[in-house]
């Protein structure tokens, strides 16, 4: 009775997180500026990027709130969904068409097979990360909230 809420993040794995993201932003970046296109080239990879960055973010929340909200309304049919259908579809249709505009710019670019697989390497992190960061911030505010109360709790209490 007297167990602690223990965290389901440690610092180490929000570090980690966080640097990944940074990491693959900063190369992706790092790749497009130094690279010898013309300016409205640099800027449509750039979109690209920020596209798939932004629907992964977007696509992991709709996904955990649309799992939270079923789990929730098997106790309480009333409860009303965070998200609508119309959002989550237009989420996942964001994430899809920022790689497939992504996969088409690469696979049209004169570039080299090496150059496309560093681009292809990078975003694959970025996505990941961006999806791991989000989590991560979601689950340590949560995780606070939590400690919070039981502090709360154990004082008035004790």
């Amino acid at each position: 009775m007297n167990q602690r809420y223990r965290k389901r993040n440690t610092s180490a794995f929000t570090a980690a997180s966080y640097f990944a993201l940074a990491s693959g932003l900063f190369l992706y970046c790092l790749g497009v500026y130094n690279a010898d296109w013309e300016l409205n080239v640099k800027g449509y990879y750039l979109l690209c990027m920020v596209l798939i960055t932004i629907t992964c973010i977007v696509v992991q929340k709709v996904v955990r709130d649309n799992t939270e909200d079923k789990e929730i309304r098997l106790e309480n049919p009333k409860h009303r969904m965070r998200n609508t259908g119309a959002f989550s579809a237009m989420a996942i249709a964001g994430l899809v068409i920022g790689y497939v505009m992504f996969l088409i710019g690469l696979y049209n670019a004169p570039f080299e097979l090496n150059v496309k697989g560093y681009y292809i390497a990078v975003i694959l992190l970025i996505s990941y990360s961006a999806i791991g960061v989000q989590k991560v911030t979601r689950d340590n505010a949560e995780d606070k909230e939590i400690i919070a109360e039981e502090d709360a709790k154990r004082t008035f209490q004790g």
